[in-house]
């Protein structure tokens, strides 16, 4: 089964962005590819985290707002 891809544009380049499930994407920005999940707090807003380590880092915050910004514009 194949999982849909988009791209967005992150330092000038096409970077693939795949969808996995329950709000999931794998990125691949370097020679690893990183997994990152949309989450709620407490009080309903939304943040990335890595899945794996389940913290919030640079990569998963910037790709965070650029995949959401694509799911905003194809909505």
């Amino acid at each position: 089964m194949n999982n849909p891809q988009f791209s967005v544009l992150y330092n000038g380049r096409r970077v693939p962005v795949t969808v996995l499930d329950n709000d999931s994407y794998m990125i691949q920005v370097s020679y690893k590819p990183v997994c990152i999940e949309a989450r709620k707090n407490s009080n309903g807003t939304e943040y990335w985290v890595e899945v794996g380590i389940g913290l919030e880092t640079y990569l998963s915050k910037e790709f965070g707002k650029l995949i959401s910004n694509h799911l905003c514009t194809v909505e």
